[in-house]
């Protein structure tokens, strides 16, 4: 499955790059999200510590808001683009990827471990989101009326496939197992969502007119801040668990859901602070290669 993922994911995104055209289906995504979320969530989760799996989200969390109020500082300093601050934040802000648990297993970590701490981190950004990045986009509405108006959107994307699928795994265990065991096949969904992701922002580059935003400087602050932030966040989540769940700890910081908050940025902040995200994806999947090919799994893991 890893080697097939080393191919599809180039694959996705080259396409999505040179067909602007699949743009179209940009709609489609809040529904693979719903997807990848349902086939994550309803995967059986055996006993285990719940204290630990919290201290490593409140860790993610306090370090994501550092993430900002630095990048806050330097885009005052500095003079830089709002963009660059919210596309900044967005990414600190956004929630552990579906493919976390997957990607910890096949790097000798605890899948269990990382699927809690994507639950958990999901809730957290279905209210950190909404307030910290709707505060941060400085809209004409009062706080309150554009936090409610994102969390209403973010909110049904976690909130439906979670009911769904624990309402299975309650009422219908056999049932749930059954469709646990498709959580596999999320890796094709996300690869479809890459493709889309890349393709509506090559579109949206050629509108805004590719010249344009480079001379600027939106685009190379982008795609540097997203470079940056990536590196930082795996490192962080590296370091700061490395005593005793470094991939765990890694994969909750590192591999973000950014289907979800490119989709938010969209709407809330425009296509461009959207482009901070897109080009995450890029690089968060040259650093889970890198990752795949030089960290050997323990075989008592």
């Amino acid at each position: 499955m890893g080697n097939l993922r080393a191919i599809l994911m180039p694959v996705a995104i080259l396409a999505g790059i040179l067909i602007p055209q699949a743009h179209f289906l940009s709609p489609l995504l809040p529904f693979t999200i719903g997807i990848m979320m349902f086939l994550t969530f309803v995967t059986k989760i055996p006993p285990q510590t719940h204290g630990y799996t919290f201290k490593i989200e409140v860790r993610a969390f306090i370090a994501s808001l550092v993430i900002i109020a630095a990048l806050w500082g330097i885009v005052e300093l500095f003079h830089l683009p709002r963009e660059v601050l919210l596309g900044g934040a967005i990414i600190a802000l956004c929630p552990p990827a579906n493919a976390a648990p997957a990607m910890a297993k096949m790097l000798g970590g605890s899948a269990s471990l990382a699927l809690k701490i994507f639950l958990s981190g999901n809730l957290i950004a279905c209210f950190s989101i909404p307030i910290i990045f709707g505060y941060l986009t400085g809209a004409e509405a009062d706080l309150s009326e554009i936090a409610m108006k994102i969390f209403n959107t973010i909110q049904p994307i976690i909130s439906i496939p979670l009911a769904f699928a624990f309402g299975l795994r309650n009422f219908y265990p056999e049932l749930a197992d059954r469709a646990a065991k498709y959580q596999k096949y999320t890796m094709f969904v996300w690869t479809f969502s890459v493709f889309i992701i890349l393709s509506k922002a090559s579109f949206d580059i050629r509108e805004m007119g590719f010249a344009d935003l480079w001379n600027s400087g939106k685009l190379p602050l982008m795609a540097a801040v997203s470079l940056v932030l990536c590196l930082l966040q795996f490192w962080l989540g590296w370091v700061c668990e490395r005593g005793r769940r470094p991939i765990e700890g890694s994969q909750s910081m590192g591999q973000k859901n950014t289907t979800l908050v490119i989709w938010v940025s969209s709407l809330y902040a425009g296509p461009v602070v959207a482009l901070a995200p897109t080009c995450y994806v890029v690089w968060q999947n040259l650093v889970l290669s890198y990752m795949t090919a030089k960290i050997k799994p323990k075989k008592d893991s």
